[in-house]
């Protein structure tokens, strides 16, 4: 998978899903064997006065992780372990970079590296993360409540071996 290609999203996650009210509504897409997500910190993201929530922070790098290690293993993955390094503020109306690679396919475990950049390139929050393969039962359930559309990794392509 090299270039770029958009990746599907669900209806209900924080991060991607579509029919969440509450949420952000990203998408997702590969880039060179890395995700990237781009977004730009709403008023609804504030954690204290000016500053995005760290929880807003760390849900972004969660799911760009996850999606790096989704798309190499191809098989749906969960966060086992998450550890954050929040390095500079991430104001509201600062344009955003978030980027996922996996590091190491541990076998059982899948390891992963997250950053957020500003529109400088600067590194405003950093992240590790540890992952593991859902059960077949989750899975399925998981994959049905996939979508694409035009120009999007379908999720039978991304999951071939799943029903």
């Amino acid at each position: 998978m090299n270039g770029s290609q958009a990746l599907p999203w669900t209806r209900a996650c924080f991060v991607c899903g579509q029919d969440n009210p509450h949420g952000l509504r990203l998408r997702c897409r590969l880039e060179g064997g890395r995700v990237v997500i781009e977004h730009t910190a709403r008023e609804a993201d504030l954690g204290w006065k000016t500053f995005v929530h760290g929880g807003i922070t760390m849900a972004l790098l969660d799911e760009a992780m996850a999606w790096a290690v989704m798309a190499r293993s191809r098989r749906p993955c969960v966060t086992a372990e998450m550890t954050t390094r929040l390095r500079r503020p991430v104001t509201v109306g600062m344009r955003l970079r978030v980027e996922g690679e996996v590091k190491r396919d541990g076998g059982r475990l899948l390891h992963a590296e997250g950053r957020i950049l500003d529109a400088a390139g600067i590194e405003l929050a950093s992240a590790t993360g540890k992952f593991m393969a859902m059960n077949p039962e989750q899975s399925q359930v998981w994959t049905a409540d996939l979508i694409s559309g035009p120009g999007t990794l379908r999720p039978e392509d991304l999951f071939p071996a799943l029903p």
